[in-house]
């Protein structure tokens, strides 16, 4: 998740062929680099002799302190053993005593039965919120998502 608050920076398209904005290539993201972008650690030669000048440096820093920690982790009951665990696991390792970069919340999908059909955009039964509004309206909206909390 980490990766996501800079890869617009790095890359223009989703495979990495075009270079971002800070014209860096890949291999000039050494260890040192991630370190001070996501650890924290000083802005030092070894950071540094990756060529990449510090103004760019700080331009991802500043991208990742403003995105992370990461709220929520919204994935499909499928990836528990696997895919969340990790999520969990790589962010204890990497902030052991940083508590504050650790996932606020993970919501898993897929629980839930409505007419004896998983719940998911693929079956049709399942809209996002952003869907919800350009279909009924925003109030529409709010009055469903409020009435539906109760008894």
């Amino acid at each position: 998740m980490a990766y996501y608050t800079v890869c617009h920076l790095l890359h223009e398209d989703i495979y990495g062929h075009a270079k971002g904005s800070l014209d860096v290539e890949a291999k000039q993201m050494i260890d040192e680099v991630w370190d001070y972008i996501l650890c924290r650690r000083e802005l030092g030669q070894d950071v540094l002799q990756s060529g990449i000048p510090e103004s760019s440096l700080k331009t991802m820093r500043r991208s990742f302190s403003y995105e992370y920690p990461l709220s929520l982790r919204s994935s499909g009951k499928d990836l528990i053993s696997n895919h969340l665990t990790f999520c969990l696991y790589v962010h204890l390792a990497i902030w052991e005593n940083q508590p504050e970069y650790w996932p606020e919340g993970i919501r898993c999908n897929g629980h839930l039965m409505l007419n004896g059909e998983k719940m998911s955009k693929s079956t049709g039964n399942f809209m996002i919120l952003q869907d919800l509004v350009k279909k009924y309206g925003a109030d529409a909206t709010r009055i469903g998502l409020a009435d539906a909390g109760g008894k």
